[in-house]
């Protein structure tokens, strides 16, 4: 019999600490004047997602059904989630994001037997019948308009007694979590019970995260994390789905009223919330831990921080992705006290040593399938080449997608390693740099380019929020173009090409860029708004070069 549930964390919790808070969401008479928030406890939390796991039974759902989720952020939307871990479900979770046709292909693709979402998705489901055509399930969260099925109301169904956890193997899948397809095709990953106990246990080592601690949580799903260390998640006012539309007045609400000392959000939004704190000279005294992940941040905004933050706050950087997370992590002492500096000469970005019961190699750049693992194949320290990882942190498979494991997996013994599909390298003191998506090398008359270490030369210049570079013409012969984005307020000029042109000009990538392109706000991935698209980037970029020469002409 198996030993492991998600849920088992929350029912621990509600044990030993009932009366604690679990979840504040924001009311719905929230002000951003006068904020409020809506809280329930570890025991609210774990009788609320009892209620729905005694009507999820009795409607049918059983351990191992794949359960559609695409329910709105909410107190509700915890309460299901861990119903369904209770009862042994796996939830499938997506990025609305995404759009709907990347939708409708992931739902058709993953075969839902079980589907749990807003009225909108049962009105696309009857229309649209063919990703649903595995569904058996039916229930609606909100009105039931002319579809059959439950509801969730209905659903609601209390019980004299605790539920009975659904206890399954470590190798069972807990939940399926798609990738943001901001570098390809969205994916559905399995993340297996084991290793959601191992994400759970390494966040805790790696932050000495405690019960009772409190997080702004700006991500959604990561305060599934939060629950299951026994923290309070304090969810700020905002679209958790659009990032970027956040108010920085409403996540500052939410870091001061809800008295955190540990915060989660993109880039983005620590991006707008630190320009707003320094320019209404606002400091945030109990922030202890501020965290971030989609990208590596600049050195400024670690600067920034160390203004609004209290002395030993740092701000932390875990790498990793869905599949594989976390894998290292970096901090604002380790960064400032050195690692900058080789950034800016042009040596990648420091993602900080490995993870306790993680472990990273980089081999030879390929694109070829790995079938099986050899030490044969890891490039010595300060090589650059592609980053695989292992762990019981890492992800075994995606489901339904025998082309990506072969492309992304390798097997090696009883265990299966991941090709991240980023290009890195180690350094004497075994700390990762990363380099950049592999997708996104240049193959240049010279060899390769990897983006990354060419693109923290020229994001020193003060005047430019960040700089992408793109390869234009036939791969082996690329021209390396960068793309440039200013800060709001500053304007591109031919002295600010002139200054760029300089940075690069003691380094190894001196004279590199053959064509500097401005560019009003380059196009992002929806989840993180730090992704850059860069496809989308490199056929503008392909498009403005081509107009350039002809008005040179």
């Amino acid at each position: 019999m198996g030993t492991h549930n998600v849920a088992s964390a929350l029912r621990r919790h509600a044990t030993e600490r009932p009366d604690a808070p679990a979840l504040e969401f924001p009311a719905k008479n929230y002000r951003t004047d006068a904020p409020s928030w809506d809280v329930w406890t570890f025991a609210e939390l774990d009788r609320q997602s009892d209620a729905y796991a005694y009507g999820f039974v009795e409607q049918g759902i059983r351990p191992g059904d794949r359960t559609l989720m695409l329910v709105k952020p909410s107190l509700d939307f915890y309460a299901v989630l861990f119903a369904l871990f209770k009862v042994g479900a796996v939830p499938v979770l997506l990025d609305p994001g995404m759009g709907i046709p990347n939708l409708l292909k992931c739902i058709e693709r993953n075969q839902p037997r079980v589907v749990v979402a807003m009225s909108l998705v049962h009105a696309v489901r009857t229309f649209v019948r063919r990703p649903f055509a595995s569904a058996e399930v039916l229930i609606t969260a909100g009105s039931r308009w002319f579809w059959g099925g439950s509801t969730l109301a209905k659903c609601h169904q209390p019980g004299s007694e605790p539920f009975p956890l659904a206890l399954r193997e470590a190798s069972d899948d807990a939940a399926i979590i798609f990738t943001s397809g901001s570098t390809g095709t969205a994916k559905g990953v399995a993340s297996k019970q084991a290793m959601f106990a191992s994400q759970v246990d390494t966040l805790q080592k790696m932050f000495d995260f405690q019960p009772g601690q409190r997080d702004m949580q700006a991500f959604a799903a990561f305060a599934i994390f939060d629950i299951c260390l026994g923290m309070t998640s304090v969810i700020p006012s905002m679209n958790l789905s659009k990032p970027a539309t956040a108010k920085p007045e409403d996540i500052v609400a939410a870091i001061t009223h809800g008295k955190v000392d540990v915060a989660f959000g993109s880039p983005i939004v620590w991006q707008n919330a630190s320009r707003y704190c320094l320019d209404k000279g606002i400091t945030l005294p109990e922030l202890r831990t501020l965290l971030t992940v989609g990208a590596p941040i600049p050195a400024y905004l670690h600067r920034r921080f160390r203004q609004i933050l209290p002395e030993g706050a740092q701000v932390f950087t875990p790498y990793g992705a869905t599949e594989a997370m976390p894998i290292s992590w970096v901090g604002t002492d380790e960064i400032l006290g050195g690692c900058w500096d080789r950034t800016a000469a042009g040596h990648g970005t420091c993602v900080g040593p490995i993870a306790p019961g993680a472990t990273a190699d980089i081999i030879a750049v390929t694109d070829d399938p790995i079938p099986t693992w050899s030490t044969d194949l890891v490039l010595p320290p300060h090589t650059v080449g592609e980053v695989v990882v292992a762990g019981d942190m890492v992800s075994p498979e995606y489901k339904n997608a025998p082309e990506a494991n072969a492309t992304a997996k390798i097997v090696d013994g009883d265990r299966v390693r991941h090709r991240m599909g980023d290009l890195g390298y180690l350094d004497e003191n075994g700390r990762l740099w990363f380099c950049g998506r592999k997708a996104h090398r240049l193959q240049t008359a010279s060899g390769m380019v990897p983006a990354v270490p060419v693109e923290g030369v020229f994001n020193e210049h003060p005047d430019v929020f960040r700089t992408a570079l793109v390869g234009l013409g036939p791969s082996g012969r690329e021209v390396p173009v960068l793309c440039v984005e200013m800060e709001p307020g500053k304007a591109w000029s031919s002295e600010v090409e002139a200054a760029l042109v300089a940075l690069a000009a003691d380094t190894e990538h001196a004279g590199l860029v053959k064509r500097f392109l401005h560019h009003p706000g380059f196009p992002t991935d929806a989840r993180h708004n730090s992704k850059i698209r860069r496809e989308d980037l490199k056929q503008w970029a392909a498009g403005a070069a081509a107009d350039l020469a002809k008005e040179a002409a």
